[in-house]
Protein backbone atom coordinates (compact mmCIF):
# COMPACT_ATOMS: atom_id res chain seq x y z
CA UNK A 1 0.00 0.00 0.00
CA UNK A 2 1.80 3.15 -1.13
CA UNK A 3 1.13 6.53 1.46
CA UNK A 4 1.96 10.02 -0.04
CA UNK A 5 5.22 11.55 1.31
CA UNK A 6 3.42 13.41 4.33
CA UNK A 7 1.93 10.41 5.42
CA UNK A 8 4.71 8.20 5.29
CA UNK A 9 6.44 10.96 7.38
CA UNK A 10 3.90 10.61 9.95
CA UNK A 11 4.04 6.95 9.72
CA UNK A 12 7.79 6.78 10.53
CA UNK A 13 7.23 9.47 13.02
CA UNK A 14 4.75 7.28 15.01
CA UNK A 15 6.92 4.41 14.92
CA UNK A 16 9.59 6.63 16.87
CA UNK A 17 7.24 8.06 19.00
CA UNK A 18 6.46 4.80 20.07
CA UNK A 19 9.69 3.65 20.60
CA UNK A 20 9.72 6.60 23.27
CA UNK A 21 6.50 5.57 24.64
CA UNK A 22 8.19 2.05 25.38
CA UNK A 23 11.06 4.13 27.33
CA UNK A 24 8.20 5.94 29.25
CA UNK A 25 6.81 2.67 29.68
CA UNK A 26 9.70 1.08 31.18
CA UNK A 27 10.55 4.57 33.04
CA UNK A 28 6.81 4.47 34.56
CA UNK A 29 7.66 1.06 35.90
CA UNK A 30 11.27 1.97 37.31
CA UNK A 31 9.67 5.08 39.13
CA UNK A 32 6.92 2.84 40.16
CA UNK A 33 9.00 0.10 41.71
CA UNK A 34 11.53 2.36 43.99
CA UNK A 35 8.46 4.57 44.95
CA UNK A 36 6.69 1.14 46.05
CA UNK A 37 9.96 -0.38 47.87
CA UNK A 38 10.32 3.50 49.58
CA UNK A 39 6.28 3.35 50.73
CA UNK A 40 6.17 -0.15 51.71
CA UNK A 41 8.14 0.63 54.63
CA UNK A 42 5.82 2.70 56.09
CA UNK A 43 2.63 1.36 54.89
CA UNK A 44 2.10 0.28 58.36
CA UNK A 45 1.23 3.42 59.63
CA UNK A 46 -1.99 3.87 58.25
CA UNK A 47 -4.97 1.39 57.68
CA UNK A 48 -7.07 4.48 56.36
CA UNK A 49 -5.46 4.77 53.30
CA UNK A 50 -3.32 2.05 51.15
CA UNK A 51 -0.43 4.60 50.49
CA UNK A 52 1.27 1.96 47.84
CA UNK A 53 -1.58 2.04 45.35
CA UNK A 54 -0.20 4.76 43.45
CA UNK A 55 2.40 3.06 43.20
CA UNK A 56 1.49 -0.37 42.10
CA UNK A 57 -0.72 1.20 39.50
CA UNK A 58 2.38 3.47 37.98
CA UNK A 59 3.59 -0.14 37.71
CA UNK A 60 0.74 -1.51 36.23
CA UNK A 61 0.57 1.63 33.64
CA UNK A 62 4.12 1.29 32.90
CA UNK A 63 3.78 -2.10 31.81
CA UNK A 64 0.60 -1.39 29.80
CA UNK A 65 2.49 1.94 27.93
CA UNK A 66 4.84 -0.85 26.83
CA UNK A 67 2.61 -3.25 25.21
CA UNK A 68 0.69 -0.72 24.08
CA UNK A 69 3.41 1.25 22.30
CA UNK A 70 4.80 -2.19 20.90
CA UNK A 71 1.18 -2.60 19.48
CA UNK A 72 1.52 0.74 17.76
CA UNK A 73 4.88 0.55 16.52
CA UNK A 74 3.62 -3.31 14.50
CA UNK A 75 0.69 -0.88 13.31
CA UNK A 76 2.82 1.83 11.82
CA UNK A 77 5.08 -0.21 10.28
CA UNK A 78 3.01 -2.84 8.59
CA UNK A 79 0.38 0.06 7.53
CA UNK A 80 -2.46 -2.15 9.47
CA UNK A 81 -5.55 0.22 9.64
CA UNK A 82 -7.36 -2.02 12.45
CA UNK A 83 -3.99 -2.49 14.48
CA UNK A 84 -3.64 1.76 14.15
CA UNK A 85 -7.46 2.03 15.16
CA UNK A 86 -6.98 -0.06 17.88
CA UNK A 87 -3.94 1.51 19.18
CA UNK A 88 -5.57 5.01 18.92
CA UNK A 89 -8.69 3.58 20.83
CA UNK A 90 -6.33 2.08 23.95
CA UNK A 91 -4.13 5.12 24.03
CA UNK A 92 -7.50 7.27 24.81
CA UNK A 93 -8.18 5.03 27.91
CA UNK A 94 -4.43 5.04 28.56
CA UNK A 95 -4.30 8.76 28.74
CA UNK A 96 -7.52 9.55 30.40
CA UNK A 97 -6.95 7.08 33.58
CA UNK A 98 -3.17 8.84 34.06
CA UNK A 99 -4.97 11.84 33.86
CA UNK A 100 -7.73 10.56 36.56
CA UNK A 101 -4.84 8.95 38.67
CA UNK A 102 -2.76 12.48 38.12
CA UNK A 103 -5.63 14.40 39.78
CA UNK A 104 -6.73 11.67 42.48
CA UNK A 105 -3.16 12.28 44.00
CA UNK A 106 -3.31 15.90 43.86
CA UNK A 107 -6.56 15.65 45.58
CA UNK A 108 -6.13 12.96 48.51
CA UNK A 109 -1.95 13.69 49.03
CA UNK A 110 -3.42 16.80 51.80
CA UNK A 111 -5.17 13.85 53.71
CA UNK A 112 -2.65 10.88 53.29
CA UNK A 113 0.16 13.18 54.76
CA UNK A 114 -2.52 13.85 57.64
CA UNK A 115 -3.31 10.38 58.03
CA UNK A 116 0.57 9.34 58.43
CA UNK A 117 1.12 11.80 60.49
CA UNK A 118 -1.51 10.80 63.05
CA UNK A 119 -0.27 7.17 62.54
CA UNK A 120 3.05 7.72 62.75
CA UNK A 121 2.28 9.64 66.29
CA UNK A 122 -0.16 6.57 67.66
CA UNK A 123 2.40 4.06 66.90
CA UNK A 124 5.54 6.42 68.09
CA UNK A 125 3.33 6.70 71.75
CA UNK A 126 3.12 2.97 71.78
CA UNK A 127 6.63 2.46 71.01
CA UNK A 128 7.09 0.05 73.78
CA UNK A 129 5.61 -2.41 71.43
CA UNK A 130 8.28 -4.52 69.50
CA UNK A 131 6.71 -4.45 66.01
CA UNK A 132 6.33 -0.23 66.55
CA UNK A 133 9.21 -0.31 67.85
CA UNK A 134 10.93 -2.25 64.58
CA UNK A 135 8.98 -0.11 62.71
CA UNK A 136 9.90 3.33 64.17
CA UNK A 137 13.93 2.14 63.79
CA UNK A 138 13.06 1.82 59.99
CA UNK A 139 11.53 4.72 59.11
CA UNK A 140 13.89 6.73 61.33
CA UNK A 141 16.61 4.82 59.39
CA UNK A 142 15.29 5.37 55.98
CA UNK A 143 14.26 8.79 56.38
CA UNK A 144 17.27 9.99 58.90
CA UNK A 145 15.14 11.68 61.24
CA UNK A 146 14.51 11.18 64.84
CA UNK A 147 11.22 11.15 66.86
CA UNK A 148 8.28 13.28 66.43
CA UNK A 149 9.35 16.25 66.36
CA UNK A 150 13.05 16.08 67.25
CA UNK A 151 15.44 13.74 69.09
CA UNK A 152 14.69 14.96 72.43
CA UNK A 153 11.27 13.29 72.17
CA UNK A 154 13.13 10.15 72.84
CA UNK A 155 14.67 12.13 76.57
CA UNK A 156 17.67 10.94 76.88
CA UNK A 157 17.96 7.27 75.75
CA UNK A 158 17.13 7.85 71.35
CA UNK A 159 17.59 4.31 69.70
CA UNK A 160 20.53 3.65 67.33
CA UNK A 161 18.43 4.43 64.22
CA UNK A 162 18.33 8.33 65.66
CA UNK A 163 21.92 8.08 65.13
CA UNK A 164 23.36 10.82 62.22
CA UNK A 165 27.28 9.52 62.27
CA UNK A 166 29.63 6.79 63.89
CA UNK A 167 28.80 5.83 67.60
CA UNK A 168 26.56 4.17 69.53
CA UNK A 169 23.33 5.51 70.72
CA UNK A 170 22.64 7.92 73.03
CA UNK A 171 26.54 8.44 72.84
CA UNK A 172 26.02 9.86 68.67
CA UNK A 173 25.03 12.37 67.04
CA UNK A 174 21.11 12.14 66.11
CA UNK A 175 19.24 13.37 63.24
CA UNK A 176 17.89 17.19 63.82
CA UNK A 177 14.62 16.26 62.09
CA UNK A 178 11.74 14.50 63.19
CA UNK A 179 9.82 11.98 61.44
CA UNK A 180 6.64 13.77 61.10
CA UNK A 181 8.16 16.17 58.98
CA UNK A 182 10.36 14.08 57.09
CA UNK A 183 7.14 11.60 56.00
CA UNK A 184 5.12 14.77 54.83
CA UNK A 185 8.16 15.90 52.56
CA UNK A 186 8.59 12.07 51.62
CA UNK A 187 5.31 11.82 50.76
CA UNK A 188 4.53 15.28 48.92
CA UNK A 189 7.22 14.51 46.71
CA UNK A 190 6.34 10.89 45.98
CA UNK A 191 3.19 12.47 45.15
CA UNK A 192 4.28 15.15 43.13
CA UNK A 193 6.66 12.78 40.94
CA UNK A 194 3.97 10.18 40.51
CA UNK A 195 1.16 12.80 39.41
CA UNK A 196 3.64 15.34 36.80
CA UNK A 197 5.47 11.78 35.82
CA UNK A 198 1.42 10.59 34.74
CA UNK A 199 0.68 14.13 33.44
CA UNK A 200 3.83 14.22 30.95
CA UNK A 201 3.60 10.93 29.63
CA UNK A 202 0.04 11.58 29.38
CA UNK A 203 0.71 14.53 26.76
CA UNK A 204 3.77 13.04 25.35
CA UNK A 205 0.90 9.86 24.06
CA UNK A 206 -1.52 12.76 23.11
CA UNK A 207 0.95 13.73 20.57
CA UNK A 208 1.12 10.23 19.63
CA UNK A 209 -2.81 9.81 19.41
CA UNK A 210 -3.14 12.24 16.86
CA UNK A 211 -0.31 11.00 14.80
CA UNK A 212 -2.13 7.31 14.89
CA UNK A 213 -5.41 9.25 14.20
CA UNK A 214 -3.89 10.74 11.03
CA UNK A 215 -2.37 7.84 9.99
CA UNK A 216 -5.49 5.63 10.41
CA UNK A 217 -7.13 7.79 8.12
CA UNK A 218 -4.90 7.98 5.50
CA UNK A 219 -4.07 4.30 5.61
CA UNK A 220 -7.89 3.70 4.97
CA UNK A 221 -7.75 6.00 2.40
CA UNK A 222 -5.60 4.62 0.79
CA UNK A 223 -6.88 1.01 0.52
CA UNK A 224 -10.29 2.72 -0.43
CA UNK A 225 -8.34 3.88 -3.37
CA UNK A 226 -6.86 0.48 -4.09
CA UNK A 227 -9.87 -1.25 -3.49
Amino acid sequence: MALNCGHSTIKYLLFIFNLLCSLCGIALVVIGAVSLVKLDEIREISDEYNIIAPSVLLIVFGSVVFIIAFFGCCGAIRESYCMTSTYSFFLILLVIAQIVIAVLVFVFIGDVKIAIQKGFERIFNERDNKLNADLIDTIQSSLECCGKSSFLDWGLNFPQSCCSSGGTAPVCVPYTHGCVSRLSEFLESAGNVVAWVSIGVAVVELLGLISACCLANAIRNSERRYS
